[in-house]
């Protein structure tokens, strides 16, 4: 399968879909676009002159019960749906032109049908002088089934895996998409589900957060390179340190 182009979904009950809408247009310095699907369900962001590669998704699901999903935009969804299946994933839905599925360890994704060549977002400049940019969705897997899920996604997109420790492992993507995935391995005390979250880099860390605490999020915690935070709707995402100008 060949994939160039990755995007985040946040996954937000109807109820939460206004603040959320509004709070992720404003860390991301985006427009919302026009809404897709049959109920106006998927909500795009996107800046001027780029493409949208983070959605908010209306789900009919209780208050406080959203997530993260990612998206793999493919040339022929039910040829790649086929592929992954092999690979040890679900199909759990299909519509004209999306196939949902589940991984082996339980994580949602869709395919998408690819439409052409799209434009990348840039970091943002922020008035307090730091830079940032969300471009990583992370995998949060449970430790049994880590090396399976890693082997999973890596040859699901065709990403190669580089080890960075026993906790984490990325994927290598192509320059054309605008997400890299990482994989993060759970404590030993955190028995799943598999779930995601969204990732920002930054070069002022305190700064950024601070921002986003101005915006709505709430601090969840604090450690050496990233820190936790709770949008509006109640889903976590983090803060890290890497470069947001970096491949």
């Amino acid at each position: 399968m060949v994939t160039n182009w990755l995007a985040a979904f946040a996954d937000v009950p109807e109820p939460q879909v206004p603040a959320a809408l509004e709070f992720w247009a404003a860390v991301t310095a985006s427009t919302p676009r026009e809404a897709a699907g049959g109920r106006d369900q998927y909500l795009p962001l996107a800046g001027d002159g780029e493409d949208p590669y983070l959605w908010v998704q209306r789900v009919q699901r209780p208050m406080g019960e959203g997530g993260w999903h990612p998206d793999l935009y493919v040339a022929d969804p039910a040829l790649d749906a086929g592929r992954a299946a092999e690979l040890g994933a679900e199909v759990v839905r299909e519509v004209p032109g999306l196939i949902g599925l589940s991984t082996p360890a339980g994580q949602p994704f869709c395919l998408m049908t690819h439409d052409g060549e799209r434009r990348r977002a840039e970091p943002r400049r922020w008035p307090t002088g730091q830079h940032s940019l969300l471009d990583q969705l992370c995998l949060d897997i449970p430790a049994a089934a880590f090396a399976e899920e890693c082997r999973f996604w890596a040859e699901l997109t065709g990403w190669p895996q580089r080890r960075s420790s026993a906790e984490f492992v990325h994927l290598v993507r192509p320059g054309s998409s605008p997400l890299r995935i990482l994989l993060q391995r759970l404590g030993e005390d955190d028995p799943g589900p598999a779930r995601a979250h969204a990732d920002l880099a930054c070069d002022d860390r305190a700064a950024e957060a601070a921002r986003h605490r101005e915006l709505g999020a709430e601090l969840v915690r604090v450690a050496e390179h990233w820190t936790t935070l709770r949008d509006p709707a109640g889903l976590l995402y983090c803060i890290t340190d890497r470069d947001p100008f970096s491949d």
